[in-house]
């Protein structure tokens, strides 16, 4: 964020969104979400229930809103957009795209999914249970990587950042790495039994808690598009493999 002075105002310890603007990075999810919503509103109910309450961070989410009142199952999708809206809107960033900086997202995302693969033999992302179909499978994929994202990292990395460095005091170089870390494992750790569908693991526990370093990496110097683009990828690539 900006003032009209031009000095940079974002919290001290926030990620920042990398090269691409918060509008930006929405123009590039928002086929995603689009797709993934689509594709479970078409489905039975059944599977719709199904292929969303695999996805825990989507499962978060809708509790988060029914707090509030609220209990549409588009309200995940929603918030992602009003995040991303009110952050350019904050950002008082011109309302312009960059087509090229859209397109190399999607590359981006692509190149960055092929580290993940060497996880694949211990862990799969998106879970491979209780199909609802293979265009089910294919949005619940594109899904847990929006979601997930939008939880573990947007979300926890920067609370923990906040925290620790406006209202703590503490330097970024400690807090950030932190932060990364705590989401990495809250991230494995959703996957699992009482929370996730999973007994726990070792193994697996391990696994995802370095896919959750890589991605939350790749959060911190790249932003939230290119995290989400590159765990829905990992996704799509790991379903096309089975």
């Amino acid at each position: 964020m900006t003032t009209r002075g031009g000095r940079n105002t974002q919290p001290r310890g926030v990620p920042r969104p990398g090269l691409a603007k918060p509008l930006e990075t929405l123009v590039f999810l928002l086929p995603l979400i689009v797709f993934s919503e689509a594709v479970s509103l078409c489905l039975s109910s059944h599977a719709v229930l199904a292929q969303q309450g695999r996805v825990v961070a989507f499962h978060l989410l809708q509790l988060f809103f029914q707090l509030f009142g609220s209990t549409g199952v588009l309200m995940p999708a929603l918030a992602v957009v009003a995040i991303l809206l009110s952050t350019h809107i904050m950002s008082r960033q011109p309302w312009r795209v960059r087509a090229s900086v859209v397109g190399f997202m999607y590359v981006e995302s692509l190149a960055l999914a092929i580290p993940l693969l060497f996880f694949q033999r211990w862990v799969t992302l998106a879970g491979s249970d209780a199909a609802p179909g293979a265009l089910g499978e294919v949005a619940l994929g594109v899904g847990a990587g929006i979601y997930e994202e939008l939880v573990f990292r947007l979300i926890l990395i920067s609370v923990i950042s906040i925290l620790g460095t406006d209202l703590l005091g503490r330097p970024t170089a400690v807090v950030l790495p932190l932060a990364v870390l705590v989401s990495a494992l809250a991230f494995a750790g959703h996957h699992h039994q009482p929370v996730g569908r999973d007994p726990f693991d070792a193994g697996q526990f391990l696994f995802r808690t370095l896919a959750g370093l890589y991605l939350g990496t790749i959060f911190v110097v790249r932003g939230y598009g290119p995290a989400a683009g590159t765990h829905a990828a990992y996704n799509l690539i790991v379903l096309c493999q089975t």
